[in-house]
C-alpha cells in the first residue's frame, strides 16, 4: 500500500514503513484540529485530552 496518508499528516516512520501511533480531530471542513502523537506505541493516548478536542470542534 501507498505511504500517502503518513506522509501527508507527518506520522510515518519511513525506516519501518509504519505509522506512528496517533490521534488526529478533523473537521467538518477537513481541517486538523488536534493532533496528540503517542512517542512510544505501547503507551495510550491520553484519552480526555483527545475527549475535550472533539468536544471543542463540535
Amino acid at each position: 500500500q501507498t505511504a500517502d496518508f503518513g506522509q501527508k499528516y507527518g506520522l510515518l516512520i519511513k525506516e519501518l514503513r509504519l505509522l506512528a501511533r496517533a490521534v488526529l480531530v478533523i473537521d467538518k471542513a477537513g481541517v486538523v484540529r488536534y493532533v496528540q502523537v503517542v512517542p512510544e506505541i505501547a503507551t495510550e493516548p491520553d484519552y480526555d485530552a483527545v475527549l475535550k478536542a472533539v468536544n471543542d470542534v463540535l
